[in-house]
C-alpha cells in the first residue's frame, strides 16, 4: 500500500508569493498591518534566499509556511567578521502547524548555509523554545533601562562645549553607516549592516510610530551617535539607537540625553555591562526593567567557528560536542596560544586532556562569552571532568566586554 504524496510543496520563492508572505507574516507576528510598498521593495533587496510551502491540496493552493536568510557579517571576539546566515521570518500558518514545515524548511535552509561556506547562523527569536532543538542557543544580551533625568547628577564636570550635535538628513546619511561599522568592530555580537539595509533604517517610515510619537532625532558626536523619539502623550523619550565607540562618546551622549527639555523619562536597549549608572552619583537614576536575548547564535562548522575567535587564556581542551540535528557532534580539540585558538575533530577523547560535555547550543550560547561557561556548569549544561577544567573553560571564553548585537532582523 503507497501513501499518497503531500500537498504541502516546497520552493523557492518567487515574485508571485511576496503579497502572500507579507501578508503572512503581519499575520504571525501580530502587526497591525502588512510593511508598506517601499519597506517590502527594499526588504526584498535584503534577502538572500526565500522559501516558501504551499497547501497544494487546499482551495486557492494558499502560502502556509515561509522562512528566509540574509547574509550578515558578525564581530566574534578578538574583532574577526565572520559571515552568517541570518535566519528571519520563520512562520506557519496556525491552520498548519505539527505538520512539519519548520523542520522541513530549516533542513534546506541548513544546506544553503553549508553550501555557501558560512560557519555560522544567527536569528532573533521572537519565541524563546523553538530553536534550541536547532542547534541555535542565546548569545547577546541586553538590559532595558528607565533614566530618571530629575535624579542624574553626574560626578564629572561637564564640558563648556557637548562635542554632540543635530544632524542634518545629509549629515546622517553621511556619516551614520560609518560611525555604525566603527562600532560594529569593536563589540563582540554585533551585527554589521550592508549598504543595503540603510534606506529603510534611515527612512523612519511612520509603520515604525504611532500617531503620538515624534520622527526620529539624530545626536551626532565624532564618535558615535544616538537616535531618539519623543512621545507626547507622556513626555518620555525611547532611545532607538546608541552607537558609541569611545567611552567619551558615550558620556557626551548621554549627557545630552538625560538633558533633554521636558523628558520626565528616557528608555534605552543598553548591553548588560553598560556603565551609565556608574558615571552618577545616584545610581538608582538608571533602573533596569528587562533583560532579553537579542540575538541567538548556531555554530554551523564548529571547528572553523571556534578557531576564529580569540580567547581569555592560554591552554587545551577536549569538547564533546552533542547534536541531534545537523551533525555536528563528535569530540573537538581546542588548542589556545597566545589568545589565538586552533580546533579540530578528533577521534577520540583518550589523550588525557580536560573534558568538558555540551549541546552544540550550549557552545553556541557560550561562544560569543554572553553567557559565562561557570553558569553553564552550574546549570548542568556543561559537564567537565574536574572543576578545574571548568575554571579553563570559564577562563578561555571569557570576553572584556559583554556582547551587544545591535540590530533587529
Amino acid at each position: 500500500m503507497t501513501s499518497e504524496p503531500s500537498p504541502l510543496s516546497m520552493r523557492r520563492a518567487r515574485s508571485a508569493d511576496w503579497p502572500e508572505i507579507i501578508a503572512l507574516d503581519a499575520r504571525t507576528f501580530a502587526l497591525p498591518a502588512p510593511l508598506p510598498d517601499a519597506e517590502v521593495a527594499e526588504f526584498r533587496g535584503r534577502v538572500t534566499d526565500s522559501l516558501v510551502v504551499r497547501d497544494e491540496g487546499s482551495d486557492g493552493a494558499p502560502l502556509v509556511a515561509v522562512s528566509l536568510y540574509f547574509q550578515l557579517p558578525l564581530t566574534v571576539p578578538g574583532g574577526a567578521c565572520l559571515e552568517t546566515g541570518g535566519l528571519s521570518w520563520v512562520s506557519v500558518a496556525g491552520t498548519h502547524r505539527r505538520r512539519g514545515l519548520l523542520r522541513r524548511m530549516l533542513t534546506e535552509q541548513f544546506a544553503a548555509w553549508r553550501a555557501a561556506g558560512l560557519p555560522l547562523a544567527i536569528l532573533t527569536a521572537s519565541e524563546g523554545g523553538i530553536y534550541e532543538r536547532f542547534g541555535f542557543g542565546p548569545a547577546c544580551f541586553a538590559e532595558t533601562v528607565t533614566v530618571d533625568p530629575s535624579a542624574v547628577a553626574w560626578r564629572t564636570e561637564a564640558p563648556a562645549d557637548s562635542r554632540v550635535r543635530y544632524g542634518t538628513a545629509d549629515q546622517i546619511a553621511a556619516r551614520i553607516p560609518e560611525l555604525h561599522a566603527r562600532w560594529a568592530a569593536t563589540r563582540p555580537g554585533a551585527v554589521h549592516r550592508p549598504d543595503s539595509w540603510w534606506p529603510s533604517i534611515l527612512a523612519d517610515r511612520g509603520f515604525r510610530r504611532n500617531s503620538q510619537t515624534t520622527d526620529l532625532y539624530y545626536l551626532l558626536h565624532a564618535d558615535g551617535y544616538a537616535a531618539y523619539r519623543i512621545d507626547a502623550r507622556e513626555a518620555s523619550a525611547t532611545v532607538e539607537e546608541f552607537v558609541a565607540v569611545t567611552d567619551q562618546a558615550h558620556t557626551d551622549l548621554w549627557r545630552v540625553l538625560t538633558g533633554l527639555d521636558l523628558v520626565t523619562s528616557i528608555s534605552a536597549k543598553v548591553p548588560v555591562d553598560d556603565t551609565l549608572g556608574l558615571q552618577l552619583h545616584n545610581a538608582r537614576a538608571v533602573r533596569v526593567t528587562g533583560r532579553t536575548d537579542e540575538l541567538w547564535v548556531s555554530l554551523l562548522d564548529v571547528a572553523a567557528a571556534l578557531s576564529a575567535r580569540t580567547y581569555g587564556t592560554d591552554g587545551a581542551v577536549l569538547l564533546e560536542v552533542s547534536d541531534g540535528w545537523d551533525g555536528r557532534g563528535g569530540t573537538y580539540r581546542l588548542d589556545v596560544v597566545d589568545g589565538r585558538g586552533v580546533a579540530e575533530r578528533v577521534s577520540s577523547s583518550t589523550d588525557g586532556l580536560p573534558r568538558a560535555a555540551l549541546s552544540v547550543a550550549t557552545l553556541s550560547s557560550l561562544y560569543t562569552g554572553g553567557t559565562p561557561a561557570r553558569e553553564l556548569v552550574t546549570a548542568g549544561r556543561i559537564e567537565c571532568d574536574s572543576p578545574a577544567t571548568a575554571d579553563l573553560l570559564d577562563a578561555m571564553f571569557a570576553v572584556d566586554r559583554a556582547p551587544f548585537a545591535g540590530t533587529y532582523f
